[in-house]
């Protein structure tokens, strides 16, 4: 077969070479090379024939073999990129002792659903433990909590959703506050994603603070230090009952991906 495969080139370069010449002449003498042309075709099918057929066979192998390999490196890269993630979110992770349930996000429901809420869908759920308001964080800060529970999925509203208010802290000083994304009355308008922070009690709020989560009860829904956001600019006083600011969330709900549902000590085994 190495020797057949060899000899085919110079098969060609000779077909290739009397075709040429057969166009030269047929060029300065019309007709003179009609034998000619006959004698080509009839030596020249046969090995076109098996050209084509060992060119076919071939291409279809090598693409077959490209194929198995782009997928087996995007296999990789994934997986790579999943450990990556995976490790940073652990990193990140430095609020508390907390075991962590790594989810992928694979559906989104805008704020306008029907549902209830802008939520979206991770791929774990009651048969991995997961319960309804539980804490939901990526590795940049609080993504949500869980508000719908199925066997192998569940629904987590975001933060950011017109029904979700977070009891935080912010500043320095560890100031108490709630974090919503609809501002109290009278306030300017806010940017696409900006939420309102309403300090409680006489605390001043600071452009550049901290916004954590303050904690709930028994941790639900939200679990107590988890990075929240960063105050942006503070609302002038109008006579509110509290002290109002800006907040730019740490997560961008729209580049959601690699997620993690957080297990307070004794839950998920």
């Amino acid at each position: 077969m190495p020797r057949r495969r060899r000899a085919l080139p110079v098969t060609a370069a000779v077909l290739t070479a009397l075709t040429a010449a057969a166009l030269v002449v047929d060029l300065a003498r019309p007709g003179l090379v009609e034998p000619l042309r006959g004698s080509v075709a009839r030596v020249a099918a046969p090995v076109q024939s098996v050209l084509a057929g060992w060119d076919d066979a071939r291409l279809t192998e090598l693409t077959r073999e490209r194929n198995a390999l782009a997928a087996e490196v995007t296999r990789l890269e994934e997986q790579l990129r999943r450990q990556g993630q995976l490790a940073a979110l652990d990193r990140a992770t430095t609020w508390g002792d907390h075991r962590l349930l790594p989810a992928r996000v694979v559906a989104v429901a805008p704020g306008t659903s029907p549902v209830g809420g802008r939520t979206v869908t991770l791929d774990v759920g009651a048969s991995e433990g997961v319960t309804q308001d539980q804490t939901v964080v990526s590795v940049d800060g609080l993504v949500g909590r869980v508000v719908r529970v199925g066997g192998a999925s569940s629904d987590v509203l975001l933060l950011g959703d017109a029904e979700a208010v977070v009891g935080v802290r912010f500043g320095a000083e560890g100031g108490l506050g709630s974090v919503a994304a609809v501002p109290p009355p009278g306030l300017p308008p806010r940017g696409a994603g900006d939420l309102t922070l309403t300090a409680v009690g006489d605390t001043t709020i600071r452009v550049g603070d901290d916004v954590t989560t303050l904690g709930s009860p028994d941790d639900r829904p939200y679990v107590a230090r988890v990075p929240l956001g960063t105050v942006t600019s503070v609302d002038p006083d109008r006579g509110q009952l509290g002290a109002t600011a800006v907040v730019r969330p740490h997560v961008d709900p729209d580049t959601l991906d690699l997620v993690a549902v957080v297990f307070v000590e004794g839950e998920g085994g």
